[in-house]
């Protein structure tokens, strides 16, 4: 039996597959992705000059009308509900612990807290607006929306040149 060295044991890379997988998932297709697309399907290489355009261009991804249906203004009335809620629901799974613990039975060791169980019955009720999160998320998320740290700048990548905003943030020497 033959030994085959490990580099040829490997597939080529489906540039086409990737491409199509970016596009579907709403992501940019680079320019050597469209530039292995191409040499792919006519397979043979392009000339240097096509490949240095080619390898330089971007195509951005399509962008849709409208806010994505989990982001944004629904998300912020979706915390105002949970903000109005939450207490009542707090002092409910506080005072059913403790009449647990007044009638001796004790509370399990895996049980949560009080708050993590009022936040899981609010996804439970409003899981059309959070979608599947667990309990700590939705409290990190609500803890975060009200200190104003969840609309904040720093979260923001709204650029579409992330190279420029590579730059921005760590600049050469």
């Amino acid at each position: 039996m033959p030994k085959i060295p490990f580099s040829s044991q490997v597939l080529p890379i489906d540039y086409l597959s990737w491409a199509q997988t970016d596009i579907k998932a709403g992501k940019p297709v680079s320019g050597e992705t469209l530039l292995g697309v191409i040499e792919q399907s006519i397979q043979q290489q392009l000339p240097d000059t096509v490949r240095d355009i080619v390898g330089r261009a971007l195509i951005p991804a399509v962008k849709t009308r409208g806010r994505p249906i989990k982001f944004g203004a629904l998300l912020d009335f979706a915390l105002e509900k949970v903000d109005v809620r939450y207490p009542a629901l707090l002092r409910y799974e506080q005072r059913k612990k403790d009449r647990l613990l007044k009638s001796g039975k004790g509370v399990a060791r895996g049980d949560y807290s009080p708050s993590l169980l009022a936040y899981e019955r609010l996804l439970r009720h409003m899981k059309y607006e959070f979608g599947p999160k667990t309990p700590e998320a939705l409290r990190n998320m609500h803890s975060a929306w009200r200190n104003g740290r969840f609309h904040s700048q720093e979260n923001c990548t709204d650029s579409e040149d992330y190279d420029a905003e590579i730059e921005l943030l760590f600049p050469a020497p």
